[in-house]
């Protein structure tokens, strides 16, 4: 129990929370809001990581609610969002390029943890691939502009092409500042 409580996790539930909020905001049609949670469940996905690391509390079982947690605040809420702001006009078809951006995002999730390599992550991670339909939504674009994105992101999660990790882009920039005459 008591590691259900534990900071990493407790930051977990707030990009549980926040996620959960952006779909009752996109169910109200107040986008920008929702767009604004999403943003803010990924402050504390980046939160429940780095906190995890310092304290050596990295578990399995957070592990496992952290990708749950990243399938609402990054798949199932942005989708919803940009469905009711653009894809409703198509119907079924709308619902079903929703659901693929969902569908690609929780296959992104599955393959993470067989992934050995952490330098860099194969396929765009969840969390971008979310924020930024998130902040279409937010736009209202023309339908074919939203299926256009929802699709492209889809499939750029499930790729393989290697996104390096926010922790080498640091040692990258880190080791060029070391590098310059002063």
């Amino acid at each position: 129990m008591r590691e259900l409580f534990s900071l990493p996790n407790l930051a977990t539930f707030g990009n549980l929370a926040a996620g959960f909020s952006a779909l009752v905001l996109a169910s109200q049609e107040s986008f920008v809001r929702a767009a604004v949670l999403v943003g803010i469940a990924a402050v504390f996905d980046l939160l429940d990581g780095v906190i995890a690391r310092q304290s050596e509390g990295e578990s399995e079982f957070g592990a496992n609610l952290d990708s749950l947690a990243d399938i609402v605040s990054f798949g199932v809420a942005p989708a919803f969002a940009l469905f009711l702001a653009s894809l409703v006009e198509f119907g079924s078809l709308g619902v079903a390029v929703a659901a693929v951006f969902v569908l690609a995002g929780t296959v992104r999730l599955a393959r993470f943890p067989l992934v050995k390599d952490r330098r860099v992550f194969v396929g765009l991670p969840i969390p971008p691939a979310g924020l930024a339909l998130a902040a279409l939504a937010a736009l209202a674009p023309p339908p074919t502009v939203a299926v256009a994105t929802a699709l492209a992101l889809g499939v750029l999660m499930v790729s393989v092409i290697p996104f390096p990790t926010l922790r080498s882009l640091f040692e990258r920039s880190g080791s060029r500042s070391k590098e310059r005459p002063e």
